[in-house]
């Protein structure tokens, strides 16, 4: 049987499910290949086992290594966190690392705030772009968190989550 392919009529005689994968050679469609901005990775850490935490400093929540499959890829990053905290004014900031440098962040340490003294349970997620990677050299990724002052805050608190997804695109 023979296939036409033309710009008017598209691709003839292919019948639906007649290709599969054991159609391409091995490695025939590569991260090399694809154009920029497609998607050739998303992975994700996510957590709801409560922390809690009365520092001041910065402290780690959430770790995931990532090996590029592209050089020169770009990172979509969303990270969010969740906190709880009762009695007494309170909030957190929450950052994002890459291989130990800050590379994104809520705001500061009290970007996520309330100066109520009930019951809080207060969140947010961030988004951001980052570039820079090398196929095959894994990239360590961290959320870390800071609270507003030494009041205890619960993050993850009643199965509340944290965490990011990461979204690696051709460049």
């Amino acid at each position: 049987m023979t296939t036409t392919i033309t710009g008017a009529g598209g691709v003839s005689q292919v019948q639906d499910g007649s290709i599969g994968t054991a159609d391409f050679a091995a490695n025939a469609i590569t991260a090399a290949k694809l154009p920029a901005g497609s998607v050739l990775q998303v992975v994700n850490s996510y957590s709801t086992n409560q922390v809690n935490s009365s520092s001041a400093s910065r402290f780690s929540l959430n770790t995931l290594s990532v090996t590029p499959i592209g050089t020169g890829s770009k990172f979509a990053i969303t990270f969010f966190l969740q906190g709880q905290w009762g009695g007494y004014n309170g909030g957190f900031g929450a950052y994002m690392y890459k291989d130990g440098t800050e590379i994104a962040k809520s705001g500061n340490e009290h970007s996520v705030y309330t100066d109520t003294v009930v019951n809080n349970y207060i969140g947010g997620s961030w988004s951001f772009v980052n570039t820079g990677s090398t196929a095959g050299t894994a990239i360590s990724f961290e959320l870390r968190a800071q609270n507003h002052s030494t009041n205890t805050v619960a993050y993850s608190a009643s199965g509340q989550s944290r965490g990011f997804v990461i979204m690696e695109v051709a460049g």
